[in-house]
């Protein structure tokens, strides 16, 4: 009997120095991770500097502070909805990224398929394109793609549109 008493308290120890182990091995473990997350942190971009920096003014300029941010980010684009292409050469095209824009913008058409039918170069603000020629042709007749546009070198949100692409 006393025998079986000292196994059950030597098990009871073991038991006690395992979940000690354990414990401390998964608190290792986690501090590893949060030093380790800490210190690849990426660069702000410009854009999140100036959102980091909104929380760090007086509550009352806040609104305005982030009113400025996203007035800065807005993008205004006018653009044909109808195109009309002889071949893979355009007749009819165009897309203008309008003065009060603060960058370039890029553009993108896509067939009814998502395969890309022309990948544009920076447009700057105040300028055009209106003739163009697509790197896959199209059956003639009429084709319902989308365009695609966003800012050439900030943030990363783009618009996609509708356009009707008719091949001659």
């Amino acid at each position: 009997m006393k025998e079986i008493k000292k196994v059950k308290k030597k098990r009871k120890r073991y038991k006690k120095i395992r979940s000690f182990i354990v414990i401390v091995g998964v608190l290792f473990l986690v501090a590893l991770l949060f030093r380790c997350g800490k210190d690849e942190k990426e660069p702000l971009s410009e854009y999140e500097e100036q959102v980091n920096a909104i929380t760090e003014i007086d509550y009352s300029k806040q609104q305005d502070a982030l009113n400025a941010v996203v007035e800065e980010g807005k993008m205004n684009v006018n653009y044909s909805s109808e195109a009309v292409f002889k071949g893979t050469v355009s007749e009819k095209f165009n897309i203008k990224n309008i003065k009060n824009n603060h960058h370039p913008i890029v553009f993108e058409l896509y067939d009814e398929e998502e395969e890309c039918l022309y990948l544009s170069k920076k447009i700057e603000p105040g300028y055009e394109m209106n003739y163009i020629q697509l790197n896959k042709a199209l059956e003639k007749g009429v084709h319902e793609c989308k365009l695609k546009v966003g800012y050439a070198e900030e943030g990363n949100v783009s618009s996609v549109f509708p356009i009707t692409i008719e091949v001659r």
